[in-house]
């Protein structure tokens, strides 16, 4: 699966797209069902996206996927040790080809919401949705796409993102792989 990145040049993200672990702030568990093989990189990498304070930000490169056998129900999603950055939506995107990827602005770029295979218009609030057990070779992603809008200057970062869900009683907390850094006084990372 690629994912498309929804900067100026609409570049692939050539970075590999792995599911995430449990953050150490969290009380919940990080071994739950949405923790896939790879989860020990969390935190292991970085996206770079321009963008003003008063913008926004599109961050959409993480697949929830439930390994499980039991479907997993999404309480909140939150940003972790963000500085200049406020969550203003956070979807759930059905998808079979490209997940949406990361770009300055909101809603995502046109050609990274239409391309082949990408549920847009379907899409869900990520808090509150229900993902059913997938094999490892499911033919459909769900794209956890995030709206950030930069709220300062400078200094604008987040070191990823944490999603607290549940599975019956049992809690837990998925962490992704990659950070972001808004680059507010170039056109350009």
């Amino acid at each position: 699966m690629s994912v498309r990145r929804s900067l100026p040049a609409l570049a692939l993200l050539t970075a590999a797209l792995v599911t995430g672990c449990s953050s150490a702030d969290q009380q919940a568990s990080g071994g739950g069902p949405l923790n896939g093989p790879d989860y020990a990189d969390a935190g292991s990498g970085e996206e770079c996206i321009p963008a003003k304070k008063g913008g926004s930000v599109a961050f959409g490169g993480d697949e929830l996927h439930n390994y499980g056998s039991k479907a997993v129900t999404i309480d909140r999603v939150t940003l972790s040790k963000a500085s200049g950055l406020r969550l203003v939506e956070a979807v759930i995107v059905s998808n079979s080809t490209a997940l949406i990827g990361y770009g300055s602005g909101w809603p995502p770029d046109p050609e990274a919401r239409s391309g082949p295979g990408i549920d847009w218009a379907h899409r869900r609030k990520a808090a509150g949705a229900t993902l059913a057990p997938q094999p490892d070779n499911a033919k459909v992603a769900n794209n956890l796409v995030l709206h950030l809008q930069v709220t300062a200057a400078s200094g604008v970062h987040m070191a990823g993102v944490l999603v607290d869900y549940h599975v019956g009683s049992s809690e837990y907390v998925w962490h992704n792989v990659l950070g972001l850094t808004v680059e507010t006084k170039k056109k350009s990372c």
